[in-house]
């Protein structure tokens, strides 16, 4: 089960929602904007359209590169374009049991590199 904390932080920092909150509800968690009808459950749909809008074309992904085993999960988060003046070169990367911890956790750490 993916780490609330890790998506509450995702929303915030990533989508800009100020007040993001968690919800139980009968279809499981959801996180949502606590300011507008924005929201997703942890269902490879919605986390999907939250994380294309925060991708856009401004952020590339890579998911599973070099790994060496079946358990465990590698996202790599980086800017499409570092040609940019004063694009960062580096890259968010995140390795986690759970695939969504570690989109998260790498788009988390690529929106902070980006500041």
């Amino acid at each position: 089960m993916t780490d609330l904390n890790k998506a509450l932080a995702f929303a915030k920092e990533c989508l800009k929602w100020d007040k993001a909150t968690e919800e139980e509800s009968s279809r499981g968690v959801e996180i949502f904007d606590g300011t507008s009808a924005h929201g997703f459950f942890f269902t490879v749909d919605d986390v999907q359209g939250v994380l294309d809008s925060f991708l856009a074309k401004r952020y590339l992904i890579q998911i599973n590169r070099g790994t060496s085993t079946l358990f465990k999960w590698t996202v790599i988060v980086g800017l499409q374009d570092k040609s940019v003046r004063g694009a960062h070169l580096g890259e968010a990367r995140a390795d986690s049991d759970d695939l969504f911890d570690a989109v998260f956790d790498a788009c988390v750490m690529a929106a902070r590199i980006d500041k």
